[in-house]
């Protein structure tokens, strides 16, 4: 069984998605705690030519700290929603694909409204049906524990019968450092993610890698999309 697990991110960069097509079983870590000014609620996307900068999903601020990130609340008195898309609207209507994005991303900005960790769900799921993958979704918060970091990862990875683990390599340092894994049974390969060049419709010079999904999603559609995830230049560091 194949397993990988993150954060809901806010429209996360394509090494995110590498991972989720890795998986048999994605596991969202709903209920881990919510960091401010982090991909949680925020992610780059361009804003004018040449010019990229933070779309960010606002959180009350008493509803900031010590939160997890499916109970951090958004700010509404900011009317952010509106703005968010029809930012995304002025910056990228020119792309050969917004037509056919925009309007799915759009909605669920606009009404997706119980909390920040739903909204980050509700749209990597729909990206992913763009996709047409086929995975299986589970939410840690539907398995309550007080383990933290490895501890946590291992028990998730044995709840859901994980004979293949796929990490980010951020996770890297700290699994060595628990000194928990490698453990029988499940073998843990790191990601290794190389950005692949596309067209970007707002860059006159130099490639901006790194950007929200949407960037590619929106200049070179879904299928095109898939084959930067899946390019030849990702490797992954096999634990040994």
């Amino acid at each position: 069984m194949n397993i990988a697990m993150m954060q809901p991110s806010f429209l996360p960069w394509l090494g995110y998605f590498q991972l989720i097509y890795k998986s048999d079983i994605f596991i969202f870590l709903d209920d881990f705690q919510f960091s401010v000014q982090s991909f949680h609620q925020r992610n780059k996307l361009f804003v004018n030519k040449d010019q990229v900068d933070w779309y960010t999903v606002p959180i009350k601020k008493a509803n900031a700290f010590g939160v997890s990130i499916n109970t951090a609340h958004f700010d509404e008195s900011r009317n952010w929603r509106k703005k968010l898309v029809n930012r995304l609207e002025k910056n990228y209507f020119k792309t050969p694909f917004f037509r056919h994005i925009y309007p799915l991303i759009s909605d669920i900005i606009i009404n997706e409204k119980s909390n920040l960790s739903a909204l980050n769900i509700k749209l990597i799921k729909a990206v992913v049906k763009l996709f047409d993958w086929n995975v299986e979704w589970e939410f840690s918060s539907k398995y309550p524990s007080n383990a933290l970091r490895s501890e946590r990862v291992l028990e998730l990875l044995k709840q859901f019968g994980a004979t293949n683990y796929f990490s980010p390599i951020g996770a890297k340092q700290y699994l060595e450092d628990d000194g928990i894994f490698p453990v029988s049974g499940i073998d843990v390969s790191f990601q290794n993610f190389h950005i692949k060049k596309y067209p970007q419709n707002n860059s006159s010079s130099e490639f901006i890698p790194s950007l929200s999904v949407l960037d590619a999603l929106f200049n070179v559609g879904p299928k095109e999309t898939i084959e930067l995830i899946n390019n030849e230049n990702n490797k992954w560091e096999i634990w040994k």
